[in-house]
Formats: C-alpha cells, sequence, structure tokens
C-alpha cells in the first residue's frame, strides 16, 4: 500500500501548479452476494428439427415412422427428436396427431431453439455509496485493515432483486460458436455474504495557478479513480479546506 500511495502521489503532482494538501487512508463497504440463476442454450434451429415443426403444422401425423418414410431419416432419430421437443414444449399430442404449442409456432418463426442447461451459480457485488450493483470479478486487492476508518459519508441501501436480475439479463450472455448463445433466463436464489471492505486513498489536492481545491480518490478494487466519490466530497468540504488554508496563511503572515 505505500508503494501503491507513493505512485499515485508522483502521479497527481507530476504538474508543479498542483500540490497535495492533505492524504487519507478509509475502507469503503462492499455487499457481495450468491446469486443462482437458470439458463438456457439458444442456437439456431437445425434443419431437421425445422422440417418436423413444419410437418406437424401442414399435416396430421402421430407416429414416427410416418416421419422417418418421409424424411429418410432412422426413425429411432426421429423419435429421440419429438420426444425432445415435447419435453420442452415446442409440440403436444392431440387426437389427430401431433401440433405445436404457441412456443413452438414462436420458435420455428424466429428459427431459434432453447435448450435447458444446468443452473448457474455467480457473485454480485454492491456499492451504497455508488448506488450500484456489478458481477463481481476476481481481484488481486487485498481487504482493508479492520483499524481503517469507514468512509465518512456512508450510505444505505436495501437489496433490490428486480436490479440484480437485470443486471443478470445484461450481463450473463456468452457467445460460442456463432449459431449458439448461453443466455441467462430468471433469478431463483440471492443469498447476502458477508461485507467486504476496500482500501481507497483519498488526496485533497491545490490548483495554484487556477486557485482550486479538487479530490482524487483511489479504488483498489476497481484500480481507478473514483469520480463519484471525489464529486460527494468536493461538495461537502472544498469551502472547509479553502477556509482552512486561508487561516494558515493568516498566522504565518502574523508568525
Amino acid at each position: 500500500m505505500d508503494t501503491l500511495r507513493k505512485d499515485l502521489r508522483a502521479t497527481i503532482t507530476s504538474n508543479r501548479d498542483v500540490s497535495v494538501v492533505n492524504e487519507l487512508l478509509w475502507k469503503l463497504p462492499i455487499a457481495l452476494y450468491d446469486v443462482g440463476f437458470d439458463q438456457v442454450k439458444r442456437m439456431k434451429m437445425d434443419i431437421l428439427m425445422k422440417m418436423l415443426l413444419l410437418a406437424f403444422q401442414q399435416a396430421d401425423i402421430r407416429r414416427a415412422a410416418n416421419l422417418s418414410e418421409m424424411l429418410f431419416v432412422e426413425e429411432l432419430f426421429i423419435s429421440d427428436l419429438i420426444y425432445k421437443m415435447q419435453r420442452i414444449g415446442l409440440i403436444h399430442l392431440e387426437k389427430v396427431g401431433y401440433k405445436l404449442t404457441p412456443k413452438g409456432h414462436s420458435y420455428l418463426e424466429k428459427g431459434i431453439f432453447d435448450e435447458e442447461l444446468e443452473g448457474g451459480q455467480t457473485v454480485i457485488s454492491y456499492s451504497a455509496i455508488h448506488d450500484d450493483y456489478c458481477l463481481a470479478v476476481e481481484d488481486s486487492s487485498e481487504e482493508a485493515d479492520e483499524a481503517l476508518a469507514l468512509y465518512r459519508y456512508p450510505a444505505h441501501g436495501s437489496l433490490n432483486k428486480d436490479r440484480i436480475e437485470q443486471l443478470l439479463f445484461k450481463e450473463g450472455v456468452s457467445s460460442g460458436e456463432e449459431s449458439l448463445q448461453t443466455i441467462i433466463t430468471g433469478m431463483t436464489s440471492c443469498i447476502e455474504q458477508k461485507t467486504k471492505y476496500i482500501s481507497c486513498v483519498e488526496f485533497q489536492m491545490y490548483d495554484e495557478k487556477q486557485d482550486l481545491f479538487f479530490a482524487r480518490v483511489w479504488n483498489t478494487m476497481t484500480s481507478s479513480w473514483d469520480e463519484t466519490i471525489e464529486k460527494q466530497i468536493e461538495a461537502r468540504e472544498l469551502v472547509k479546506w479553502r477556509k482552512t488554508i486561508e487561516e494558515q496563511n493568516v498566522k504565518k503572515q502574523v508568525q
């Protein structure tokens, strides 16, 4: 941490007109949630499935053997595919034969096919200060020292499962082959873990040339400057910083 602080200080004071008035180190709470979800494998419908659906749409067919003779495909293969389409709700058996369900009509029209996969798990992080949910990534930052003070302008947020689910829908799509995608379809569980605390380095800055005070805050979890917290601090403290410096200057003149 000492090396990081030294490097950050060197970076922000590369301009000779800019100086560090004060430097602070504190910790920020991050809530973590174990989230379970359902997912499907979405792919382009293969030609045989499309032919079967078209056949069921246009004719009364009850037996796989009939399709096998029409399409010159082994009966066992046809039977397996019919079972699969029944299981996922694309067709159902009526008195006259197999017919498409509304889902089957939709899939045939779009030319896609969804296959259910085993449920997945991920970790979602939430920062009340930023009011932001994001997929937690493995980072190399160490958890903050317990002795560090908490960020002095705390915020309190409550769990919003709708926002977590929307994040999953937005971020939880992975592409494989050109015709294949894995898509999250819904959240199944959400369990809060312990709160993680991350270190932040705050620099209170003064630009002598522009006569301007400003804040820089380094977030060790994102490894970047945190503009949200910088603006929060500036909105509350810039006037106080200027007053403190002015009082110090007056004392120097008196001495």
